[in-house]
């Protein structure tokens, strides 16, 4: 199963890469996708002892996204803050809209961070900040390079923030309007 999602996510983003990734957009309220994307992770971070906490600072916003590719943005950030949050650490997703009426939505955490030497290449195929991690709490390295193809093809942007030791914040910018109106 994990070697079937490694091929399959190694494929998405030879695709992407190409521009030759096929998106199917729909019309989606953002903060109804992020609530259910969330809750399925809510169990795996009970479990670990740690608080996972959703807010949003406006009422629901409509994006035009490809439902299922978004969601695997957020899981794949999820993934990464579940991995390096300790226990009785905290979990935050943030989804606003910015003066431009972008769509923004921020996972951070109180984990263990990324230095800055290795911020600029945390969006690199197979790049892991810390070399010397125990396999079993790694990802296979391509998690975030997926995250940012993914949002790119939609015409959005990711951006990553850090304090090693405090943690880190990973915001994604979406367009609002439907992608014939989108100005690049």
């Amino acid at each position: 199963m994990v070697l079937s999602r490694l091929i399959t996510d190694l494929r998405d983003l030879s695709l992407a890469e190409a521009g030759q990734l096929d998106l199917t957009l729909e019309e989606v309220d953002i903060l109804q996708l992020v609530a259910s994307t969330i809750a399925s992770s809510q169990d795996r971070a009970r479990h670990m002892g740690i608080t996972l906490e959703v807010h949003s600072d406006e009422p629901a916003k409509t994006v035009y996204v490809d439902p299922g590719r978004i969601r695997q943005v957020i899981r794949n950030l999820l993934d990464n803050a579940l991995r390096h949050t300790p226990q009785g650490g905290r979990i935050t997703v943030l989804t606003t809209t910015n003066s431009e009426g972008t769509v923004v939505i921020s996972v951070s955490d109180t984990g263990t961070g990324i230095a800055a030497a290795d911020l600029p290449h945390v969006f690199e195929h197979f790049y892991k900040a810390d070399q010397s991690r125990e396999r079993s709490r790694s990802g296979s390295g391509i998690g975030l390079a997926i995250v940012k193809q993914l949002v790119e093809a939609h015409k959005g942007h990711v951006r990553a923030e850090s304090s090693q030791g405090l943690g880190s914040r990973f915001t994604i910018t979406l367009p609002s309007k439907p992608p014939e109106q989108t100005v690049l």
